[in-house]
């Protein structure tokens, strides 16, 4: 055991395993995510409330150290993790510690977690930022928000108006002048103008110019692009080119021949090619050829991955690990 605990499912329920595909936690759950802070949010149905399910928070041990009592709830992040209480009227978000007391009452309509000292929450129809207190950092007056990361955060300040990046007083850092804007990541933003997308810096400046179809985050020195990606008018659904991958200067590292392709995670990416996935190093060698029907990001020493005959994990040696029923 290596410490990964990895939510699977087992039948119609989920639990959690360790890196030897070992049960450690039995599936008891309607639904598990991952572990962080040393909590994982778990759901099950509720008996009380015919056809909804409440959310709370597991232990590593599989120990229920916040009860079934929340309507909808997030991950934790900075010690603190948004929920809807289920006693309260008008189902709103506050927050609760990591012991699951209630330290931000309940007063928003959509919340999201902290990051960099500021979460970004939904009164009426706008967006602000709170701090840790549950107090205003930046006013309710944003049509759209996203999460800081940099010291700055994608912001549209009007329904009509463009996307930009504010700092954590609220002032505009880079102007607003795109069609769309992502959070920052490795020091660097993705975003879109005229239908294209490109990579900006924190003063703005355009490391990639805006001509992709679509550009993901970084992770590991790399980011997925797609130099094709659009949106067909006709059948209303995006189609898709090409997957390679850019380093932080904007070179292209490796060569667009996936169907697609996730992020970098300890030195390995996940791609498919041909309908199947398999995975590659940071200099695009094929560590891994694509032999499984699906596959998730490595966590640890290990990853998830499915063919036909069910789910394994797949270790760095890369061995497939068969999942067993574990004692508890």
């Amino acid at each position: 055991m290596d410490g990964t605990l990895l939510p699977v499912a087992a039948g119609k329920k989920y639990g959690y395993v360790d890196g030897s595909g070992s049960f450690r936690i039995r599936p008891r759950f309607h639904h598990a995510f991952g572990f962080y802070e040393d909590r994982a949010l778990v759901e099950k149905k509720s008996f009380l409330r015919s056809g909804r399910h409440l959310y709370g928070y597991i232990d590593p041990a599989g120990g229920q150290v916040i009860g079934f009592r929340y309507l909808q709830a997030f991950s934790f992040s900075s010690g603190l993790a948004p929920v809807v209480p289920a006693g309260y009227i008008g189902a709103r978000w506050g927050f609760i510690d990591l012991k699951g007391k209630l330290v931000i009452r309940p007063r928003w309509s959509l919340a999201g977690g902290f990051f960099q000292g500021l979460a970004r929450v939904r009164e009426g129809e706008n967006w602000g930022y709170i701090d840790p207190r549950g107090r205003y950092a930046i006013r309710p007056e944003l049509n759209s928000a996203g999460d800081f990361s940099s010291g700055l955060a994608p912001v549209r300040r009007s329904r009509e108006g463009k996307w930009g990046f504010i700092d954590a007083s609220g002032r505009d850092r880079i102007e607003p002048r795109y069609d769309w804007a992502e959070p920052f990541s490795e020091g660097l933003a993705p975003v879109n103008e005229n239908g294209k997308w490109g990579y900006i810096d924190r003063r703005g400046n355009y490391v990639f110019p805006p001509v992709l179809g679509y550009a993901a985050g970084f992770s590991g020195g790399r980011a997925a692009i797609n130099m094709e990606r659009s949106f067909d008018e006709i059948f209303h659904e995006m189609r898709a080119g090409k997957w390679g991958y850019i380093d932080s200067g904007g070179r292209g590292v490796i060569d667009a021949l996936y169907d697609e392709a996730g992020p970098f995670r300890d030195g390995l990416a996940r791609v498919k090619i041909f309908g199947k996935w398999g995975y590659i190093d940071a200099a695009g060698n094929p560590v891994i050829p694509p032999r499984y029907e699906a596959a998730g990001d490595f966590s640890g020493e290990v990853a998830p991955v499915w063919k036909e005959e069910g789910q394994f994990l797949l270790n760095r040696l890369f061995e497939e690990i068969p999942i067993t029923r574990g004692k508890k």
